[in-house]
């Protein structure tokens, strides 16, 4: 429904949308859309004015404000759980309309930052959406709305939806009589620890547009202002990472998961800044930390898989990158690291199955290709060893092995023209590879 928001002479002065979360009248919309008035009404699809009776609490971390209407009885909305929302799927959004109108968008990436607070990137990214906007899934829940700092509007204007995992992120309400109720400010920018959470949001623009820099200047700033932000200790601790400045990024990422239980991206980028350190031992217990903190994290059992692959627990290692999914960016890594595991245990056709998911994640990911070539050669698919081996030389003309391999394809599928071509380029490349395959095509 629309909120509009009203000065002292009952004049609108700004409106946005909000959405009732309880049949008690509450209504959830955006904190700083109410903050910069004296009172406000929402206004239902069927043109129902409702007077908002008090400010049951206020979230300028999560620009969220709970309100009372004057209604009881309105159907609310459910809220969708942890796992409702996905990479790819399908929700509505509220647009700016009169009356406000759903539209269909999609999840085109999700940028989880803490326990408390996950953002959602939208395609199209230019939706008309105003302040307090709601984001429903498929089965009408709630799972995010509009947030009035959330990528700063600038290269990023569809990274702006928080992700409203369940009722315990919503703000806490107390019964209170309406003489208790949290006074509405003048100005936004009078509103408890505003400022703070102001520069916060600035921090996270800057690293979504990877100015890690500007990042960590912001977040540094956030810190030196009330309340305490661990989000803000996690983000300046991932921008001195990507600085170079591993120590003092461990020292951050330490203090944030110390201040935030279950911090389990603290404990990602802890594993990481202490690999680069050089401590190995270190690094796995935050992976490990990680993954446990949170099993949905793909990234942590990915991290955490590689680090015990490079130890030789391979049995673990397996273990770890079969728990991962593949919405994180090393995802083509993770089916090439199975795919080598799968090899070592002679299970072949699963190491070609998995080269080949490789492939289809990354198309540029040459290893994959020269490793699915070689398994399918060795399972008797010439054919198909020939046509990855030769998306490998596509990619890297000039790379001996794989000139060699795709001659041994094109020799087991019966195409010796195509397997001396290899050998003639391989005369200039690796004298020696030309002088064995020269061998075998003789013999042919």
């Amino acid at each position: 429904m629309s909120v509009v928001v009203v000065n002292e002479q009952g004049d609108p002065c700004r409106q946005g949308q909000g959405v009732i979360v309880g049949k008690d009248g509450r209504l959830l919309t955006s904190a700083a859309l109410l903050a910069p008035g004296r009172g406000a009404i929402a206004k239902t699809a069927g043109g129902e004015k409702l007077v908002v009776r008090q400010v049951l609490s206020w979230d300028f971390f999560q620009d969220l404000a709970l309100v009372q209407v004057e209604a009881e009885a309105l159907p609310a909305a459910p809220l969708g759980t942890p796992q409702g929302v996905r990479t790819g799927e399908q929700v509505w959004v509220g647009v700016r309309h009169n009356p406000p109108a759903l539209k269909e968008a999609r999840v085109a990436g999700m940028m989880p930052f803490s326990p408390r607070l996950t953002l959602l990137r939208l395609e199209p990214g230019n939706l008309e959406a105003d302040l307090g906007a709601p984001v429903f899934n498929g089965k009408g829940e709630l799972v995010g709305m509009l947030h009035a700092f959330a990528g700063d509007g600038e290269k990023f204007p569809g990274c702006q939806f928080f992700l409203a995992r369940d009722r315990s992120h919503l703000p806490a309400v107390k019964e209170m009589k309406e003489e208790e109720a949290p006074e509405w400010p003048e100005k936004v920018e009078d509103a408890p620890n505003f400022r703070a959470y102001r520069v916060f949001w600035e921090g996270v623009a800057s690293s979504l547009r990877q100015d890690w820099k500007g990042a960590r200047e912001k977040f540094s700033a956030a810190l030196q202002l009330p309340p305490p932000l661990p989000e803000a200790l996690y983000g300046r601790g991932v921008a001195r990472y990507h600085l170079g400045d591993y120590e003092a990024a461990a020292q951050d990422l330490e203090q944030a998961s110390r201040a935030l239980p279950g911090y389990a991206l603290a404990f990602l980028w802890l594993g990481k800044s202490r690999e680069r350190q050089g401590q190995p031992d270190a690094a796995l217990a935050g992976y490990e930390k990680a993954a446990t903190a949170d099993p949905g994290l793909s990234e942590a059992w990915f991290q955490w898989g590689t680090a015990l692959y490079r130890r030789g627990d391979l049995a673990r290692a397996q273990e770890c990158l079969e728990r991962a999914g593949d919405d994180f960016p090393q995802a083509a890594q993770r089916w090439w690291y199975l795919g080598i595991i799968y090899q070592s245990k002679e299970r072949g056709v699963e190491a070609a199955a998995a080269f080949r998911r490789a492939t289809r994640l990354d198309p540029q990911f040459f290893p994959a290709y020269l490793e699915g070539g070689r398994v399918n050669q060795r399972l008797g698919q010439a054919s198909e060893a020939a046509a990855l081996l030769q998306e490998a030389v596509r990619l890297k003309p000039r790379h001996p092995a794989a000139r060699y391999y795709l001659a041994l394809a094109y020799l087991s599928a019966w195409k010796p023209a195509a397997a001396w071509e290899q050998y003639f380029v391989l005369q200039d490349l690796a004298p020696d590879l030309a002088a064995s395959l020269a061998t075998l095509l003789e013999a042919r």
